[in-house]
């Protein structure tokens, strides 16, 4: 979901992201930021090393907003390519977008 100006806020934005797991290598090489993505969109300022911490916390107080997603990347991102064509209002929003996806 992409969000215009006149339906942005703070905490669509920081939640409309998602966490998502890549593999022990690359969460090793980067403090799992990945992984506890949604955290650092919600305050930048958390160090990596309590992100985990942040994570489950935000998981627990916004069940409804926070979202992961267990899908490989590799298979997450050709599934993206392969289904995702245009991008389209969202009926009932001032300005809020989503892909429309390939039939």
């Amino acid at each position: 979901v992409h969000y215009g100006e006149r339906d942005f806020t703070f905490v669509k934005g920081a939640f409309g992201t998602v966490d998502r797991n890549w593999g022990w290598l690359l969460d090793a090489l980067h403090h799992k930021i990945t992984t506890t993505h949604v955290a650092h969109h919600v305050c930048e300022r958390i160090p990596h090393y309590n992100a985990e911490r942040a994570t489950a916390a935000l998981q627990e107080a916004f069940p409804d907003l926070y979202f992961r997603d267990d899908t490989p990347f590799l298979e997450a991102l050709l599934h993206t390519a392969g289904t995702c064509a245009l991008v389209e209002p969202v009926p009932g929003t001032a300005d809020t977008y989503r892909y429309q996806r390939r039939e």
